[in-house]
C-alpha cells in the first residue's frame, strides 16, 4: 500500500507554480523497485481503463508522450500525477499542469498537480493512488463512479455560472477577487476599494427590496398598485379558501408558495379541484400561505434589468419531452439527456433532467406516470418553471422587446427597489405595446442567474456581467497597492519601516507582519500573521488603502502565497535557515520557496532584490516587473552593472543612502539620520532601510515622503518591538533583538563591539523545529559573539525538554567557547531573570527570546522599577 505522508491544498502561488496546486508526499514503498514497465501489461490495462491519457504530452511534448513514459518506465508518483490530473478533466475541471519530485529519502516523492476546486482536486490525489495500486495489483475499479463523485463535488464547490460571468468580469479588467465563503460570496478588489457580491446580489441590494421580491404576494400588491400588470389571484391558508379562488377566478391557475424559488411547490396550469387540491398541499409543504392566481397563456420570458436598464431579455421553456407515440416518458428523458449540449450540473450549456418529485407530481396532475407512452408529438412538461438548472432551455430575444415593455420592465425594477432584478412574464408577444403584448408580471427575483443569457440555447450571448461591473465601479477600479516582503532575516523591520513610513505619508496602511495585524498604526489582532491567513485579512478590511505583507517561508511552503499579484516585491537574502523543514532540503530548493513573492509582481510593478547576497542574484531571472537591487557597496559590480543598463539602485555613498540612475544620485538622508542604523554602526539594518527606500520609491513615493518615513521610525517598543530595542539601565544596557539564527549571530558578532565596550553576555535559544546540525551551527555562529551565555528552552517545538539546549551548547563547544562560560537554565522565565543578576557595569545583556510579550513584560518591570528608584 502507497502511504500519503502528507496531503493539503496551495491556494496560492508556490514554490511549483503560480496556480493554485495539490501537494501530495507520497511512500511508495515496494514500487520504488516495481516501475511501470517492469509490471507486466500495467499500461495497457490503465489505457484501457482511461484512455484519453493518451493526449498526455508528459515531457515528450506530444500526444502520447506519457504512454511512452510509461512503456519505458516511470516510477509511481509521476504515473498518479497524471491519473490525479486526467481524473479532474474527465470531471468537467480542465487541469494540465503537474509535477513530480524525488527527495533524499528512497522511496519518498513530492506530487503536485492544479486543481480547480480544492475538495475535487484532494479526493482526485486520494483515488488517483487508488487506481494506480488496483492497475497494478490487476483489480477491478470502477472509475465512472469516483467521475460522478468528483462532478458532484464540483457542483458543491465551485463557483456558479453567475458569480464566475462576474468575477471572470472583473479579473479581466485587473480587479482582483476573494472567495469568502464556500458558497457565492465574493470580494472584488482589495481593502477600501473592494465591493462584495452574492451570485448577483451585490453589496448595494436593498435588503428590504430582497425581502420583497421574496414575499411574492407584497411585490404583487406594490406592482399593481403603481400600474404593472399582474395576474389576478390571492393569498389562502386553506383548501377551502384554495377551492374559492379557484371558482372566483374561474380559468387554469398557477399554485405556489407565497415566499419561496426555484419552483419549489409550484404547479402551473391547474384546471380542476382534483388538481387543486394537489397542488395546495404541494405548497403548502413549502410555505403556510399559498397563492392561487391565474394562469396567463402565453410565452415565459424573463427580463433582466441592471443599473435600472435592461440588460437582457430571455424565452424559456421548462424541460419536457415530446412524445413518439412509443416511448415511455422515462425513454424520453432519457433520450433527451443523451443530448451533448445536456450535461450534469453547469458542466455544459444544458442540464440534465432529473426526475424528482416534482416531475412525478406534475405527471400525476395530467394523469400520467414515467411508464406512460405519449402520443406523437405530445408536449409534456417534466418541470413546473422554466429554470436552467432543472433542465428548462431558453432563446435570447433582447433584440426583440417592445419599448414599453423595456420600460415596464425597468419600472418594475425601480419600484421594488433592487439594483439587479429578474423579472419572470407571461406574453402572447413581446415585440408588441404593453396591452396587446397581454403581457403580465408574475414574480421579481432578487438573485438572478446570468447562465440563460450568458449560454443561451438559440440567439445572441449577452454579457450581463459588464454592466453589472459597470454598476460596482462605475469610475473604473483603483487599485489597493500590496507591497510583499520576504528573506530570511530582516522581514518584521522592513515591513514594518515601508507601512509606517506609507502611514506617514497620509495612507491608511494594513499590516500583516510575524508580531500580529496593524490596521492604520493600531494593532488589532497580535501573533504571527506572516502567512496567508494575515494576508487575508488585511486585504478584506474595509479601511485600507495600502496593504504591507511580511511572507514567511512556512506559509509558502504549506499553503502559497496568500495573494496572485503584487504591485511591488521585496527579497533580502537567503540563508540556511528552515533546510529540512517542509522538504526543503537546499538553499537552492529554499530559493525557490521565497522566489515566488518577485516571481507575482504585476509587469508594471517593481522587484527590489538584494545585491550583496549571491543567493538572492541567483533568482534575478524570475524576478518580474521594474528591478531595483540594492548593496551597502556603492561598488557592488551587479548593482554598477545595473545602473549601466537604465536601471535603478540604492546604495550608501559617503555614509549618505541614495537612489542611483545612470544620470544622477538623489539623495535621501545620511545613515545617522536613519535611527534604525544606530548612527549607520547596524549593518544588516542599514540594507533593510535601503530595500524600503528602493520598495517606496518603486511605488512612487517622492524623495521627501520616503526621506521623512525612514527618518522617523525608531527601533523602540512602540515601533518594532523584539527588533534592536536597546534599554539604558545606567549601569549597563539591555538589548532585545529577536534574531535566532546563524546569520543574525554573524551579524551581531560585527555590531556589539559598537555598541558596548563592555562584556557581552546573552541569553539564547535553539528553535526546535530546525534540524541537529543547524542547532550546532547556532552554536558555533554564538560562539563568535559573547563572553558568557545562558541557554534556555524558549521554542522547543516537538522536541524533548533540553534537546535543543544541549545541541546548542555542543555547538558552542565545537566553536571554542569554553564550558566555564555557558550556564543552562531550562525555564525561560527564570533564565530572565538570571541574566540580570549577572549584570555588571558596562555590560551589555543581549536577549533573544521566542515570544515577545512575556520578555518585554519582565524587562519593561525593571525598567520601570529602576526608573522609580532614580
Amino acid at each position: 500500500m502507497i502511504d500519503i505522508l502528507e496531503l493539503r491544498a496551495l491556494r496560492g502561488p508556490n514554490r511549483y507554480t503560480r496556480h493554485s496546486a495539490i501537494f501530495m508526499v507520497l511512500d511508495i514503498k515496494d514500487y520504488e523497485s516495481r516501475p511501470s514497465d517492469t509490471i507486466k501489461g500495467f499500461s495497457d490495462r490503465l489505457t484501457a481503463l482511461m484512455p484519453t491519457l493518451h493526449e498526455h504530452e508528459c515531457s515528450i511534448g506530444k500526444p502520447g508522450g506519457f504512454i511512452q513514459r510509461l512503456e519505458r518506465g516511470t516510477w509511481a508518483g509521476h504515473i498518479i500525477e497524471h491519473i490525479a490530473i486526467e481524473l479532474q478533466c474527465l470531471s468537467g475541471m480542465a487541469v494540465g499542469y503537474g509535477k513530480t519530485l524525488g527527495t533524499s529519502q528512497k522511496g519518498i516523492y513530492i506530487v503536485v498537480f492544479r486543481y480547480l476546486v480544492e475538495h475535487a482536486g484532494l479526493k482526485a490525489a486520494q483515488e488517483a493512488i487508488s487506481i494506480f495500486e488496483a492497475i497494478a495489483e490487476k483489480k477491478p475499479f470502477d472509475v465512472n463512479k469516483v467521475i460522478s463523485d468528483l462532478k458532484i463535488l464540483r457542483e458543491d464547490h465551485m463557483l456558479g455560472p453567475t458569480t464566475w460571468s462576474i468575477v471572470k468580469e472583473a479579473l479581466s479588467r485587473g480587479i482582483p477577487y476573494i472567495r469568502l465563503n464556500e458558497e457565492s460570496y465574493i470580494q472584488l478588489g482589495y481593502g477600501a476599494r473592494q465591493k462584495r457580491i452574492q451570485a448577483s446580489i451585490t453589496g448595494n441590494t436593498s435588503a428590504i427590496a430582497v425581502e420583497i421580491a421574496d414575499e411574492k404576494t407584497r411585490g404583487k400588491i406594490l406592482l399593481q398598485k403603481s400600474g404593472i400588470p399582474v395576474p389576478e389571484g390571492r393569498v389562502v391558508s386553506t383548501l377551502e379558501e384554495a377551492v374559492d379562488a379557484f371558482h372566483d377566478i374561474g380559468a387554469a391557475v398557477v399554485v405556489k408558495p407565497d415566499v419561496g424559488n426555484h419552483g419549489n411547490g409550484s404547479t402551473i396550469n391547474v384546471t380542476d379541484l382534483d388538481q387543486l387540491e394537489q397542488a395546495f398541499f404541494a405548497a403548502k409543504a413549502f410555505y403556510p400561505d399559498v397563492i392561487v392566481e391565474e394562469y396567463v397563456h402565453g410565452g415565459d420570458y424573463r427580463f433582466l434589468v441592471i443599473d435600472g436598464k435592461l440588460a437582457a431579455a430571455a424565452r424559456r421553456e421548462p424541460a419536457h419531452v415530446i412524445g413518439d407515440g412509443t416511448s415511455t416518458i422515462r425513454e424520453l428523458i432519457h433520450i433527451l439527456n443523451a443530448d451533448p449540449l445536456r450535461g450534469f450540473g453547469h458542466e455544459k450549456v444544458l442540464t440534465q433532467v432529473e426526475i424528482d418529485a416534482m416531475t412525478e407530481r406534475l405527471l400525476a396532475l395530467k394523469g400520467l406516470c414515467l411508464n406512460s407512452r405519449p402520443q406523437k408529438g405530445e408536449k409534456i412538461y417534466l418541470k413546473a418553471t422554466a429554470n436552467l438548472s432543472q433542465g428548462g432551455t431558453a432563446t435570447d430575444v433582447t433584440d426583440e422587446v417592445h419599448p414599453e415593455i423595456r420600460r415596464m420592465a425597468e419600472r418594475t425594477a425601480g419600484i421594488i427597489g433592487l439594483d439587479c432584478a429578474g423579472i419572470d412574464a407571461l406574453a402572447a408577444d413581446i415585440s408588441l405595446p404593453l396591452d396587446p403584448s397581454g403581457i403580465k408580471v408574475v414574480e421579481i427575483n432578487a438573485a438572478p442567474g446570468f447562465r440563460m443569457h450568458l449560454e443561451p440555447t438559440g440567439g445572441r450571448p449577452r454579457n450581463v456581467a459588464k454592466p453589472l461591473v459597470d454598476m460596482l465601479f462605475p469610475e473604473g477600479y483603483v487599485q489597493v497597492p500590496v507591497l510583499a516582503v520576504t528573506g530570511t532575516n530582516g522581514k518584521t523591520t522592513t515591513s514594518k519601516l515601508i507601512a509606517h513610513t506609507l502611514k506617514y505619508s497620509g495612507k491608511i496602511v494594513g499590516l500583516a507582519c510575524t508580531t500580529g495585524i496593524i490596521i492604520d498604526g493600531n494593532p488589532v489582532l497580535s501573533g504571527d500573521y506572516s502567512g496567508p491567513e494575515g494576508a487575508g485579512i488585511v486585504l478584506r478590511e474595509p479601511t485600507v488603502d495600502h496593504v504591507v505583507l511580511e511572507v514567511a517561508r512556512g506559509g509558502i511552503a504549506r499553503r502559497g502565497l496568500g495573494v496572485t499579484e503584487v504591485d511591488v516585491g521585496v527579497l533580502l537574502n537567503i540563508g540556511k535557515d528552515h533546510l529540512g523543514s517542509d522538504w526543503i532540503e537546499s538553499q537552492e530548493e529554499l530559493s525557490l520557496v521565497k522566489s515566488t513573492v518577485i516571481e507575482v509582481v504585476k509587469k508594471t510593478g517593481t522587484s527590489v532584490l538584494n545585491a550583496e547576497d549571491p543567493m538572492t542574484m541567483t533568482v534575478l531571472d524570475r524576478a518580474r516587473g521594474d528591478i531595483i537591487l540594492f548593496s551597502l557597496d556603492p561598488d557592488n559590480p551587479d548593482i554598477t552593472a545595473h545602473v549601466k543598463k537604465g536601471g535603478t539602485v540604492v546604495t550608501v555613498t559617503s555614509q549618505n543612502a541614495v537612489i542611483r540612475k545612470k544620470q544622477q544620485d538623489i539623495h535621501i538622508c545620511s545613515l545617522e539620520e536613519i535611527p534604525i542604523t544606530f548612527g549607520g554602526i547596524i549593518d544588516f539594518n542599514t540594507a533593510n532601510a535601503l530595500a524600503a527606500i528602493g520598495a517606496l520609491h518603486g511605488l512612487g513615493l517622492s524623495v521627501d515622503q520616503i526621506r521623512n518615513g525612514v527618518m522617523t521610525f525608531y527601533p523602540s517598543v512602540n515601533q518594532n518591538p523584539g527588533r534592536m530595542n536597546l534599554f539604558d539601565f545606567q549601569t549597563y544596557k539591555v538589548l532585545l533583538d529577536y534574531g535566532h539564527n546563524p546569520e543574525s549571530a554573524r551579524a551581531m558578532a560585527k555590531l556589539l563591539p559598537r555598541l558596548s565596550p563592555g562584556r557581552k553576555i546573552g541569553l539564547c535559544h535553539g528553535t526546535g523545529s530546525r534540524t541537529d546540525e543547524q542547532l550546532m551551527e547556532l552554536g558555533r555562529a554564538l560562539a563568535l559573539v559573547y563572553d558568557h551565555i545562558i541557554l534556555t528552552d524558549f521554542d522547543p517545538r516537538h522536541r524533548p525538554a533540553g534537546e535543543t539546549q544541549d545541541l546548542v551548547y555542543e555547538g558552542l563547544i565545537q566553536g571554542g567557547f569554553s564550558e566555564n562560560r555557558i550556564e543552562i537554565v531550562p525555564e525561560p522565565d527564570k533564565a530572565v531573570e538570571y541574566i540580570f543578576s549577572k549584570a555588571q557595569p558596562g555590560d551589555l545583556l543581549v536577549i533573544q527570546p521566542d515570544e515577545l510579550e512575556p520578555v518585554m513584560g519582565q524587562i519593561m518591570k525593571r525598567y520601570r522599577q529602576m526608573v522609580t528608584h532614580l
